[in-house]
């Protein structure tokens, strides 16, 4: 099992050292607990192309927050270790025919998540069986570098 995140404020985040994990909703937290999952795969509305999606990386989902992260209190939270060899970015996800496959996927997927806006648990999504695999295939297409590179841009 793995994750899809809606990261709506990657750059804003990133740039705010708010790295190794995510607020999460309860209900959804506690299901990925079950899982456990291996990754978190984060997406967003790539600026200007309002209605579509982009795949921005594979993160290694872990329990705990990783020992450098500090953690705000009052929410729930996934964490990631952005350092985790398998960590990765995807620099060229934002090309049109990257997009276009990536919302084609999340649209006979999880059509009630885009109505939803990504909004509370419909940006935190458990991926399983042939969805995870069709996401797998689309994203060997993607170049990557590892997260930690992308952190430094």
């Amino acid at each position: 099992m793995d994750v899809l995140y809606y990261w709506k404020d990657i750059e804003e985040d990133l740039a705010a050292g708010r790295i190794g994990y995510f607020k999460s909703d309860r209900e959804q937290l506690a299901k990925f607990a079950e899982g456990p999952p291996d990754h978190i795969w984060v997406c967003k509305t790539p600026e200007g192309h309002k209605g579509y999606l982009q795949l921005r990386a594979r993160l290694f989902w872990t329990p705990a927050p990783p020992a450098t992260v500090t953690v705000p209190r009052g929410h729930s939270h996934i964490f990631y270790d952005a350092k985790d060899p398998t960590s990765v970015s995807f620099p060229n996800s934002g090309t049109g025919a990257n997009i276009q496959s990536l919302t084609a996927w999340m649209k006979k997927h999880f059509p009630k998540s885009i109505r939803g806006n990504f909004q509370g648990a419909s940006g935190q999504l458990e991926l399983r069986g042939d969805m995870l695999t069709e996401l797998k295939r689309i994203a060997g297409g993607f170049t990557t570098e590892p997260f930690m590179a992308y952190l430094k841009l």
